[in-house]
Parts: structure tokens; sequence; C-alpha cells
């Protein structure tokens, strides 16, 4: 039980000191929820039980006698006002050790675009993330600051807040924006991320990187493989122009699958083989399909809609 109340009385703290942290502050937040799942429990438990408050309306507080003037106000009778007593973090201690408030129900929701079919979005706070086709993300209306990528490629345009950083979730790794133009895309456990303008920070299960325009990292079982790239040429599948280093063939034709809709097969170990270049893409699958093979050494054959390609060594039937 006292772990509980310590905990509990740590997120309150953490919650009141948000609108004044500086970057120092936010990075050791970060750390603080990372550092154990009960902590990021009850931070969540804190922040809408303040939501929920906030919106609660309540009498006029009475004084016990004439002679006693009114306790000052701050917010109205939000959070922060009650803390400040004493009488919120007892309550919510209790609320954590025992569950009595019934949670609101979540203000999340996924938006989801078909191969083929980019679109973008724009949140409450001015932020646009531009998806590319195939892509499913997952969004709070309650809350313009976060977003997690479940499946695709984005390209951020992320309204800078230093007292409130935008925070982009990946699989297990949580992309945090220190004034940015990035470019983040998710095929299977596989996380890229490229900056174009500003910085980011990674913050993976052990480690936490800084990037800065023209930095790249790939993400994946545990590992951080960086590289740089052309700034100009970053969220480039908007142009139809993309941009590989290493990446495995797999990837690549997924990516460009999700952006178009065409059915690309890679047949043998081509899959697993790295690329590294650029491909300048049209959206016509009769150009696009085999001026790509031509570029991995492969040959190609149209079954339908489908597209099968293979190494030269193996030639698909």
């Amino acid at each position: 039980m006292q772990a509980d109340r310590t905990i509990i009385d740590a997120a309150i703290a953490w919650h009141l000191r948000q609108d004044e942290m500086s970057p120092r502050e936010w990075e050791a937040f970060t750390l603080w929820l990372e550092a154990d799942p009960a902590h990021a429990s009850a931070y969540d438990r804190v922040a809408m039980d303040d939501r929920l408050i906030a919106a609660a309306v309540f009498p006029a507080p009475q004084a016990a006698n004439d002679d006693m003037p009114l306790p000052g106000h701050r917010r109205g009778w939000s959070m922060r006002g009650w803390v400040a007593g004493g009488a919120m973090a007892a309550a919510l201690a209790v609320v954590a050790a025992t569950g009595m408030l019934t949670s609101a129900p979540s203000g999340t929701y996924v938006v989801a675009t078909p191969d083929g079919q980019p679109r973008t979005v724009t949140l409450a706070d001015g932020t646009r993330i531009e998806m590319s086709g195939g892509t499913r993300l997952s969004l709070d209306r309650g809350d313009p600051r976060t977003a997690s990528l479940e499946s695709g490629e984005i390209t951020l345009h992320v309204r800078h807040d230093e007292k409130s950083p935008f925070t982009l979730q990946s699989g297990g790794l949580a992309i945090r924006d220190l004034g940015t133009v990035f470019d983040v895309a998710r095929t299977g456990t596989r996380t890229d991320v490229a900056v174009a303008e500003g910085s980011v920070m990674l913050a993976p299960a052990d480690a936490r990187v800084v990037m800065t325009a023209g930095d790249a990292a790939a993400v994946a079982d545990g590992r951080i493989v960086r590289s740089k790239v052309t700034p100009d040429e970053v969220g480039g599948w908007r142009r139809g122009h993309l941009s590989f280093d290493a990446v495995p063939l797999g990837t690549v034709a997924a990516r460009i699958g999700r952006l178009y809709g065409f059915r690309l097969t890679l047949a043998g170990d081509l899959s697993s083989r790295p690329f590294t270049g650029m491909v300048a893409m049209t959206g016509t699958a009769d150009r696009d399909v085999p001026h790509l093979a031509d570029l991995i050494g492969a040959t190609w054959r149209r079954d339908g809609k489908a597209w099968i390609l293979a190494s030269e060594a193996t030639t698909p039937r």
C-alpha cells in the first residue's frame, strides 16, 4: 500500500509540473515513466482523473463562518487547485489503491489508409501527418500530442511546444519531437526514422538517441543502426522518390506496395537481400516494376494483378 501511495504521489507531482518543465525535466520524466510499468499506469490514471474533475460541476464552496475568507482558486476546481491543500493527493492515492472511480471511455481512434491511397491528417494542435497508403495510425481526441504508428509510413510536420512535446509510439520505440519534420516507416518489427528539420529523441527499451536533420536510424530487434540522409529526401515518397540504405528488399517492396497498391512478391532469397539507393516511381506499375527489377538486378513477370520478382539466377515461373 505504501508503495502504491508513493507512486501515485510521484505521478501527481509530475502532472502538476508539466506546465513549467524544461527539456531536461521532460527527459527525467520519460525515464521515470519507463522505469516501471506501474509508473505509466499511475500517471495515466492521474491525468484522466484530472480531466474528469476539471470537467465536473461542483457547488460553490461555503466558508465555515462569515469572518473567514473563501479560499483562493486556481483553474477552478481542477486537480491543481485541490492538490494545494493535499486533498486530491490523498483522494487519488485511495483511487489508485482501490479503483473506486471508473475511468472515462478512451478517446483513442484509428485512421487507416488502403494501399495506394495516401491522405493527410491535421490534429487539433496544428500538427500535420501525411500518411502513405496501407498505414494505420492510432490517435487520441483527448491528447493531440500523442500518436501510435501501428504499420505503414508517415511524414510528420509537428507544431513544436516545449512544454508539451509530441510523442509517437512505434512498437516498443518512443519518438519524441524536439521541433521537427521527420519520417517514420514501420514494417513488421522494424521502424525506420529520418529527420528533415529540427531533432527527435528515440527512446527504445535501453537507450536514448538524439537525431538531428540529416540523421536516419533503423530500429529492429533491440538494435539501432544509424546512417545519414539528405534532408530534402526525407519523406520523398510523397513525390515518388524513395531512398533506402541497406534496407532488405522485402521492406522496400512492402513500402512501395503500400504507397501505390502494387502487389509485389519477391521469390527465393531476394526478400532478404539489402538494397541501397533511390527509386524514382511514377505510380504506374507497368513502368515502375520493370524499372525496380533492373535496379535490384532481378527478373520479373506479371501474374494477373500481381508482380513476381526473383533474382536473375532464379527465373520466376
